[in-house]
């Protein structure tokens, strides 16, 4: 048996959501991080022309930890609950990034943070993930669905 099969429930219970959320607080130190390097790089003074510099400033971090989950989540030395922590992080980036983007619509951002959970949960289906990748992903669009409907910003 694997040892993702062999998981004690009661410990990925606890551990996904307490690394996720260390996680989820790098994530965000290592964009603002990005963001303050482009700043930094690209400084805007009166007719600079840098007009996309507030786009570029939230699309550089996202493909930023895109990319770094991304080989995290294919990295075989990581346990299994931990990649499921992982898994938490580029869920909760796609789906802060569609608030930010769409602050104004809210239709949209329901509409389009819904598609995007329904295709990782897919995902997860089709590649036949187990349980602990889909609480994961599950308990960080629950947060941030509720932050969205409280009003509250990150």
């Amino acid at each position: 048996m694997s040892d993702e099969k062999r998981i004690n429930p009661i410990f990925a219970i606890i551990i996904i959501p307490v690394a996720g959320f260390v996680l989820l607080n790098l994530s965000f130190l290592i964009a603002a991080g990005t963001t303050f390097c482009l700043h930094f790089l690209f400084r805007q003074g009166e007719g600079s022309g840098l007009t996309m510099l507030p786009t570029i400033t939230h699309l550089a971090p996202m493909i930023v930890l895109l990319v770094l989950s991304y080989l995290a989540l294919i990295n075989k030395r990581i346990p299994g609950v931990f990649k499921a922590a992982f898994a938490m992080v580029p869920t909760a980036v796609l789906l802060a990034y569609t608030g930010i983007f769409f602050y104004n619509w809210p239709v949209a951002v329901y509409t389009l943070s819904s598609l995007i959970v329904a295709a990782i949960l897919f995902y997860l289906y089709r590649t036949k993930r187990l349980w602990i990748y889909y609480y994961g992903v599950l308990l960080v669009s629950a947060a941030l669905l509720y932050m969205q409907i409280s009003g509250i910003d990150i």
